[in-house]
């Protein structure tokens, strides 16, 4: 059943990126929420200090029930950073307490103790030093809940993009869109709506090739992979349709009609979400056990020490944790 005040856990991602200011600024919104942090309590009063926000911070107690989040404060489980942080300049020695942290998300998800994680960006390359395997949030959420497949999803206002292949070179995307990859993109899609307590998602998804292949001129992929794995589905009863051409998706009827958009690969969908709604935009992991967003940025090394950074998309992905915790679809 769908939380009435959920629980919603943030992390701070990259202690030396823009991550902690992000959430010091949080604080000073109104949630329907209850909102606790993993963070490392005296960078957060330092940074508070420094852009003059009055901050008050209580350690969590899991016991309590959830309690209406109040403005200027924040709940915190603590974490403990051996380096001291600079702000902009990456600090190795952070690496295990990051992903700590993000273990202890994971933890504390799964174990029911929040409806939902939203996650701060870290920074991939500092972390993939420690541990090789690391990949990003997504792949090591799946791992950690022992989930074979997830689907990245971009949402901002009426354009949600699925994404069948996400971080892999183009040159390899081809190879990669199956009939079995493409039944289970969708499918994890509905079955995620369905457990969210989400009528059955409409979708759409894109071609391949451009012109969705031309029955094969522009290549078979459209032909032979997608448009029979789109036909078995709906046979399943899965309200998708496709391959359509991508250069003419994603206007504002289809828009009206279809709840969600499949891409083939990142840079076919992504930036038509970005350039809608960047700044206004969350990313949705489906196919966890838990509900999980994040922003639609990176960690913005370049501006951290300025604590210029806006914190819209962060309160765009916690409100959408919210409502889905909720058994709501934002809008």
């Amino acid at each position: 059943m769908p939380s009435l005040l959920p629980r919603i856990l943030l992390t701070m991602g990259e202690a030396s990126g823009i991550g902690p200011e992000l959430l010091v600024k949080i604080a000073q919104q109104t949630f329907n929420a209850e909102i606790i942090v993993l963070a490392d309590h005296n960078l957060l009063n330092q940074i508070a200090d420094e852009l003059s926000i009055p901050l008050l911070l209580t350690t969590v107690d899991w016991n309590k029930p959830p309690q209406q989040h109040c403005q200027g404060t924040l709940i915190f489980e603590n974490v403990s950073l051996p380096a001291n942080v600079v702000a902009g300049k990456l600090q190795s020695q952070n690496s295990a307490a990051i992903l700590n942290m993000l273990s202890r998300a994971g933890e504390l998800a799964l174990t029911k103790k929040v409806d939902a994680i939203v996650t701060a960006p870290v920074h991939k390359a500092v972390l993939n030093q420690l541990n090789p395997n690391f990949l990003g949030h997504t792949e090591f959420f799946a791992e950690q809940a022992g989930v074979a497949k997830v689907v990245m999803m971009l949402a901002t206002k009426r354009l949600r993009m699925a994404l069948a292949t996400t971080h892999i070179p183009l040159a390899q995307v081809s190879e990669t869109i199956t009939q079995k990859l493409v039944k289970q993109i969708v499918q994890i899609i509905h079955q995620s709506f369905v457990q969210l307590g989400l009528p059955q998602p409409q979708m759409a998804v894109c071609g391949l090739n451009p012109h969705a292949g031309e029955d094969g001129l522009l290549g078979l992929e459209d032909r032979d992979n997608i448009a029979p794995a789109i036909v078995n589905l709906q046979q399943l009863g899965i309200a998708v349709e496709g391959p359509f051409p991508s250069d003419s998706l994603f206007t504002l009827s289809k828009r009206e009609k279809f709840d969600v958009f499949v891409a083939m690969y990142h840079d076919q969908g992504l930036p038509v979400v970005k350039a809608i709604g960047f700044g206004q935009c969350a990313n949705i992991t489906l196919g966890l056990p838990y509900i999980r967003t994040s922003v639609d940025h990176g960690t913005a090394l370049d501006i951290a020490a300025q604590r210029i950074a806006s914190p819209d998309s962060l309160n765009y992905a916690i409100n959408y944790a919210i409502q889905l915790a909720q058994g709501k679809l934002p809008q």
